[in-house]
């Protein structure tokens, strides 16, 4: 009984390995394609998703950066000289903090300038001036920070100075 229960099933896995090979005769090139066609078309997704990151990511960028110029001027314009001061503009620099981490988290950071050579592409040159610490086409001063994507995609150029 177990012999005959033995060769029905070996029968069975014959007639379906069978069926397997003729199925994969048949239909193993399609598969294959479908398969590299699927595979491409989650690459071409991912792609577009992580192009609409960047693009919302520089836009939220662009509208904090008007913030962030106005904290720039607050701090170098004024000087608090009571402890009330001094505490209202650490929590000014906080917030400034806040948003600088948020902007590393989404891979925006500062464009390199001052001692850098001047690149048209992420630098903005509002003029040239005699400097003697530094090379003619390099810059020596900045008069605004620029901000770029970690893969390189500008968000705002930086004002520079250039040494001429």
């Amino acid at each position: 009984m177990l012999k005959t229960d033995t060769a029905k099933v070996d029968e069975k896995s014959d007639a379906a390995n069978e069926l397997f090979k003729a199925g994969k005769a048949e239909w193993g090139s399609k598969i294959d394609l479908l398969r590299s066609e699927y595979s491409n078309i989650e690459d071409r997704f991912t792609r577009m998703s992580k192009g609409e990151t960047d693009t919302a990511a520089m836009e939220v960028a662009r509208k904090l950066l008007e913030v962030l110029d106005n904290f720039d001027r607050a701090f170098s314009a004024v000087n608090p000289d009571t402890d009330a001061e001094k505490e209202i503009e650490s929590s000014y620099k906080e917030a400034y903090a806040m948003v600088l981490a948020a902007f590393k988290e989404f891979g925006i950071q500062e464009v390199d300038t001052v001692g850098k050579e001047f690149d048209y592409e992420f630098h903005s040159a509002v003029m040239t001036r005699p400097d003697e610490e530094h090379e003619e086409g390099i810059v020596c001063e900045e008069l605004a920070k620029g901000y770029a994507l970690e893969d390189g995609k500008l968000i705002r150029a930086a004002m520079v100075v250039v040494a001429a």
